[in-house]
């Protein structure tokens, strides 16, 4: 519901020709992301429905962010695999790394 969606769109958006290992797992790592502690203890499964567009572009994002780093992208459109890497990178995760920095 939630991966399927990102994987794909990441693996379009940084042009890979292949789904890696390390793309699935940094897809569900990015959506295990959204789930707290308490929606895990409670047997909450998947983040809420009315956030799936959000969460799927994240992780799209994570899935093009894997996709750089094992050199699997090759670009889209006009955007080759270097103009990839100088891409920001998104928001979530400029927020989870400030956050774990202040933990």
């Amino acid at each position: 519901m939630y991966l399927f969606p990102g994987i794909g769109l990441g693996a379009l958006l940084c042009g890979s020709r292949i789904i890696s290992d390390g793309m699935l797992q940094a897809a569900a790592e990015c959506l295990a992301a959204y789930m707290t502690e308490e929606q895990v203890l409670d047997g909450v499964i998947y983040p809420s429905t009315s956030r799936i567009r959000d969460i799927t572009k994240e992780v799209a994002a994570a899935v093009v962010k894997e996709a750089i780093e094992e050199d699997l992208a090759e670009g889209y459109r006009e955007m080759d695999a270097r103009e990839l890497q100088k891409l920001p990178p998104p928001p979530s995760q400029i927020n989870r790394g400030a956050s774990a920095a202040n933990n």
